[in-house]
Parts: C-alpha cells; sequence; structure tokens
C-alpha cells in the first residue's frame, strides 16, 4: 500500500493530467493550478507537478514559477491545506479580536450568513428579463441607439473611479478589433462584498447586462473572472451560463468563468487581464489603456459586477420585491458593504445617505458598550472618519474630498486606537503590493512599519511616504496607498491630543 506522501503524487499527477486534456492552454495556466490544488484538497501543487505543467504548455520553468508564486490561492509547495478563515486583517480583529487567525478571509466580513437562493432564468425571463436581446437579435441596427441610451442614463464604472460606460465601450468600438467582454467579480477590497451579494441574489441581471455589452460592441467573448473562494457563486454563475446558451441567447459568443487567485492587485484592470493571459499579476503602464490593447492585444471592456448589474436601469425597470437588489436600479440608492462593530454586518442598499452614522443605524446599531469612534470608508486606501464627522452631512464631507470608493464602511468604537488601525490597513498594502515598482514596494512596508513603532509617529517621514507613493507608483494600489498616508496625520494628532 503506498504511503501518504505517495499517495498524494498520485493524486497530483491525476490532476495535472486531467487538467490538461481538458484544455492545455497557456491562459488557463492559474485555473489549471487551482484546479491541481483543489483535486489535492487544498493542498499547492508541487515543484514537480509545476515542472509538468510548464513542459506541456511550452513554459520556461520561471514563468510557471512566477505565476503559481504570485496568487496566494494556488498555496504553491505548501504542505497544509488553503486556510480561508479569520484573515487577521483589520476587520477580523474588531470582531475577533487581534489574534485572530492567519487565513484570507478578506471579505467576509458580514457573519453568518444563509445558503444563497438567486433567481433562476425562468423567474427572470418572466419578469421581462431577456427582451432586450431579443430585439437586439431581431433587430442589430437598434444597437446604435441603445449604446445612446446607457449614455444618456449616465451610466458610470462602479469601481471607484466613476469613468462613463458608454465613453468606454466607444473607445473599444473604435479599435476596428474584434473586443472581449469582462465581469470583474473578484472583489479583493477590504471589506467589501457587494458584488458577491448581487450574484447570489440575481445573477441573470449581471449576465444579460455583459451580453447586451457583447452585442452592442460585437465582442465574441465573455470572461466570468470570481474570487477563488465564492464557491457557491462559482456554481451560480454556471447555472446562469448554462440557462443562456441553451436559450440560444449567445450564438457567436464564447462564455468563460475563471477563478482569481486571491491577489488584491488584480483589482487593477491590467493585472486582472495579466492573469487570464496566464502571467503573474502585475500593472502595466498606460497608455495605452485595455479598451485599446487589453485582453491578448484585443481592445477589452472590463466593469465590475455592479456596473453590469446597474445597466438594466436605462433599457428596462426589470425588479420583483422578493428580489433583495432590486432598489439598485434606482440610481438614488447606494449599496454599502458595513462591517465592524455592529449588530447586522452585511450588504446595505441605502437610498439618499445623508450622514454616513446613518449606515450604523441600517446595519442594526453598535454591538453592545460600544461607542462610535468613526469609520473606515472606502477600503484598504481609503479614509479613517472621525465619529464627528460621521454625523456631519456626506454632501460637506464630499465637497471636502471624502471618495466613497467601492463602498465599504468598516465601524469602530471609539475605544478602538486609531493608529492600531491605520497600521492595520498599511499592513494590508503592504502584503498585496505586486511588488513591481519600488515606490510602492518600499513604501507600503515602511509605512507598516512606522505606524506599527511604539512612540511618537513620525509625522514627516510619514508625509514623505505619501508623496512619492502618491507620485512615483506604477498603479494605483501605491498612488492611493500614498493618498491615505496624506489623510493620517491630523487626524492620528486629534486621537493623542
Amino acid at each position: 500500500m503506498p504511503n501518504a506522501p505517495d499517495l498524494m503524487q498520485q493524486v497530483e499527477n491525476m490532476a495535472v493530467a486531467a487538467a490538461l486534456e481538458r484544455d492545455a492552454d497557456r491562459g488557463r495556466l492559474l485555473e489549471i493550478l487551482l484546479e491541481v490544488r483543489d483535486a489535492k484538497g487544498g493542498v499547492g501543487i508541487s515543484k514537480q507537478g509545476l515542472m509538468q505543467v510548464a513542459e506541456r504548455l511550452h513554459l520556461f520553468p520561471a514563468e510557471a514559477y512566477e505565476v503559481a508564486t504570485a496568487f496566494p490561492a494556488v498555496n504553491y509547495a505548501a504542505a497544509a491545506p488553503y486556510a480561508t478563515e479569520r484573515c487577521g486583517d483589520l476587520v477580523c480583529a474588531l470582531m475577533h479580536g487581534t489574534d485572530a487567525g492567519v487565513g484570507v478571509c478578506r471579505n467576509r466580513c458580514d457573519g453568518a450568513r444563509t445558503e444563497p437562493d438567486p433567481r433562476g432564468f425562468a423567474a427572470y425571463r418572466a419578469a421581462g428579463g431577456y427582451q432586450v436581446l431579443d430585439r437586439l437579435r431581431a433587430y442589430p441596427g437598434e444597437r446604435t441607439s441603445l449604446l445612446e441610451r446607457i449614455a444618456t442614463h449616465q451610466a458610470v464604472g462602479r469601481a471607484g473611479v466613476g469613468f462613463p460606460v458608454a465613453e468606454k465601450w466607444r473607445q473599444a468600438m473604435a479599435v476596428g478589433r474584434t473586443p472581449v467582454i469582462i465581469v470583474n467579480g473578484d472583489e479583493g477590497e477590504l471589506a467589501v462584498f457587494k458584488d458577491r451579494f448581487i450574484l447570489e441574489s440575481d445573477p441573470h441581471g449581471v449576465v444579460e447586462a455583459a451580453l447586451v455589452a457583447a452585442r452592442i460592441t460585437s465582442a465574441d467573448k465573455i470572461f466570468f473572472y470570481v474570487r477563488d473562494d465564492y464557491a457557491p457563486i462559482h456554481a451560480i454563475v454556471r447555472r446562469a451560463m448554462k440557462d443562456v446558451v441553451e436559450a440560444g441567447f449567445t450564438d457567436g459568443i464564447t462564455l468563460e468563468l475563471r477563478r482569481s487567485g486571491g491577489a488584491f492587485i488584480c483589482g487593477e484592470e491590467t493585472a486582472l487581464i495579466a492573469s487570464l493571459e496566464g502571467r503573474p499579476a502585475r500593472p502595466v503602464e498606460r497608455p495605452p489603456f485595455p479598451t485599446t490593447r487589453g485582453y491578448l492585444g484585443r481592445p477589452t471592456i472590463l466593469h465590475n459586477v455592479e456596473t453590469y448589474f446597474r445597466l438594466r436601469a436605462a433599457w428596462s425597470t426589470i425588479s420583483t420585491p422578493e428580489v433583495p437588489v432590486s432598489s439598485l436600479l434606482d440610481a438614488g440608492v447606494v449599496l454599502f458593504s458595513v462591517s465592524g462593530r455592529v449588530q447586522a454586518p452585511g450588504p446595505k442598499p441605502v437610498r439618499d445617505l445623508a450622514r454616513l452614522s446613518d449606515l450604523v443605524e441600517a446595519a442594526g446599531g453598535l454591538v453592545g458598550g460600544v461607542e462610535l469612534g468613526g469609520m473606515v470608508i472606502g477600503g484598504s486606501s481609503g479614509t479613517i472618519v472621525s465619529a464627528a464627522d460621521c454625523q456631519r452631512p456626506l454632501a460637506d464631507l464630499k465637497r471636502e474630498g471624502l471618495r466613497l470608493g467601492t463602498g465599504g464602511a468598516i465601524v469602530f468604537g471609539a475605544d478602538d486606537d486609531r493608529r492600531v488601525i491605520a497600521s492595520r490597513m498599511a499592513a494590508y498594502l503592504a502584503r498585496e503590493s505586486c511588488g513591481q515598482c519600488g515606490p510602492c514596494r518600499v513604501g507600503t512596508g515602511k509605512a507598516r512599519d512606522v505606524l506599527a513603532a511604539p512612540g511618537t509617529l513620525d509625522t514627516a517621514l510619514i508625509e514623505d511616504l505619501s508623496t512619492v507613493m502618491t507620485e512615483a507608483s506604477l498603479c494605483a494600489l501605491g498612488r492611493n496607498a500614498g493618498r491615505f498616508l496624506s489623510r493620517l496625520s491630523p487626524l492620528l494628532a486629534s486621537q493623542d491630543a
């Protein structure tokens, strides 16, 4: 009888062979490595197995190694299964204590949850879903007028920048090559889980919008790029993809689900595209922008899940009371991911938010015995907002430069140390830096160490780091980390006063 290591090696050999048999495409390298990890019960591929994959895909060993080590979810050469609980990041520390574990549950920050119950194809179709696709297939000439409706509706991206959707599509169409559509459901931002909420509730609302984008722009490929540890979502999206294929809505368009590898940097679109091409997730200089030269050199349109979902408001009012995300089709509703020291953390659609403190009430109020200390707004490189500012009109805060980003709101108490909170945010950014450029690689690590050091904060060094990172980093991770540092000194000084 073979011993345990020999048996595990046999399992790996079979998994490698099966994954390569399905599709030996270099672009699927990350997916192949994740499939092998799954077959081994969460234990990552070995060096021997990686060399087999590299040989079959005609890659240099260093190329395969770069990808295997760039994505934490691959769990390369690890002896233990990939951990997904108690990450020890900011929200875990607030909810579970400072000694929370070392997994990677980054945005499972809303506590216990029920089994997803998504609206199925039949119910969505009965409510009027896919009618716009019916018209586009029957009358292709309506593509131009529908694009104008999207522009008139002023649909913008919901990933934090707010770039006009129609303009992005027009840029891709102007290139003269067949575009690619990407639905970004990676959602790696700290304590943000709104895209998961949408896909769990109404996946066909996203699939329909992606197909509309493909029909209008004449794209022939749609990628659904979903977080690796969103296992229930994978099944939901695959079911929705199967539904539309069987219904005949995808003729001439290929749909493919790809899993991400747990790298926050894939929130940057060129890094995400690199992972789809079987390369390490590293940003590249822009221009050219992905709309001009993206996936495999083709014009590429990339939006997050919420952006696609909200597009339906431009051409329909499909909604039923039992679908919890229906209100998002109203432009006045903002979807927040609320976590931290609140009674009922979770995704909260909020209409006409007047003050940030209203988010606490939307999340069931503060946990027992806690007085509001403030909030972290906008994720890992967001803004730490004091309790006093949380009570001020949100319109005033936004005029003063507050960005809501992707809608993350981490609530902390009056007894929570803001410097510790800032230190954990900096540690997150340091861990997630791809390391490609010096300002971000060195700056995030130095900021983490300075904020964690005892004694008086070296504000001059913080300001220097902020300037260098903001002005010289290659991508938004480093630049936003620099802006995060620039907002810290007065806030921490007010706490120490």
